[in-house]
């Protein structure tokens, strides 16, 4: 029992971490396509949302049938399958990859992680309670990490667009909406469903809202993997593999492990792409990982 245990310990551990970094990978292959395919953010996260909720859509399908269309028919519900679908899924997907195509992997991954720190200060005032001591330094430090990634410690200027700052903390606080908003819909059914429905409704919408159908897409072979890594690793695989980490080692565990997603972002970036990153970058990607590991071993 003692031996099944730490193997099956160890192996969650492994799954989360390789969750974590399929989903840094997949942000440089955007970066990739953004660079090298001319691809915008337009085109990919239609795609992205769509091809990978009907993969976890069809996997239900043939799993568990009787469920596979209850989220939908939940009237009671289905106001907060609609806002996860687009105030969760769609504009976190859209906002993060658009700050990627205006920046890089790395830093819109970096930023993005400062929503646990949002999520906390949503939860004190919901709570009606100030930050616990931890709980502040943890904001402190997020809040610092952003500032000296867009500044790099100059206060008066930007190293990175106003508009790509503005994404990724658009990105960061619509992935709070993704936390909070989709609990009851995930306590009735099963995860990977809600979350397929929710992937199909953000895509057709976003489709809808892009006019996808007449934007350059893809066109040749590296291409095609690309895109197929961001939907297949970066959605499908990686939300599983996490999730099932979350089983296996607890959450906050797993949270904490799958911290690795901007530093999978920033090593992919720098050694596929060649991008290059300042010391105060490091800095600012050390202050923001810091604030996480304050939270996940609080458990928040």
């Amino acid at each position: 029992m003692k031996i099944f245990f730490a193997n099956a310990r160890f192996f969650g551990i492994f799954i989360t971490f390789l969750g974590g970094v399929f989903w840094g990978f997949s942000g440089v292959c955007g970066q990739y396509l953004f660079e090298y395919k001319s691809i915008s953010a337009n085109w990919l996260v239609p795609h992205r949302l769509l091809c990978a909720g009907v993969i976890l859509v069809l996997y239900y399908a043939f799993a568990k049938p009787k469920v596979l269309f209850l989220p939908l028919k939940d009237t009671k519900n289905l106001p907060n399958l609609l806002i996860y679908a687009i105030l969760g899924l769609m504009m976190t997907q859209y906002s993060y990859f658009y700050s990627i195509q205006l920046s890089n992997a790395a830093v819109a991954t970096v930023i993005q992680y400062s929503a646990p720190a949002m999520i906390l200060a949503i939860a004190c005032f919901l709570d009606k309670r100030l930050p616990s001591v931890i709980e502040l330094i943890a904001l402190i430090l997020a809040m610092l990490g952003v500032i000296v990634i867009a500044t790099h410690g100059h206060l008066d200027t930007l190293v990175i667009s106003k508009k790509a700052l503005a994404f990724c903390l658009l990105s960061a606080a619509c992935v709070c909406v993704y936390n909070f908003v989709p609990k009851k819909l995930n306590q009735k059914y099963p995860v990977g469903l809600v979350l397929g429905w929710g992937l199909i409704i953000g895509g057709i919408i976003l489709a809808v809202f892009t006019n996808v159908w007449k934007l350059q897409g893809v066109y040749d072979l590296s291409g095609y993997l690309a895109v197929l890594a961001v939907i297949t690793l970066g959605t499908v695989f990686a939300f599983s593999f996490y999730m099932l980490g979350v089983k296996l080692i607890g959450a906050s565990k797993a949270s904490l492990i799958a911290a690795i997603e901007p530093a999978s972002a920033a090593f992919f970036a720098h050694f596929w792409l060649g991008t290059k990153f300042a010391f105060l970058d490091f800095v600012g990607f050390v202050l923001i990982m810091s604030c996480i590991i304050l939270l996940a071993k609080k458990g928040v």
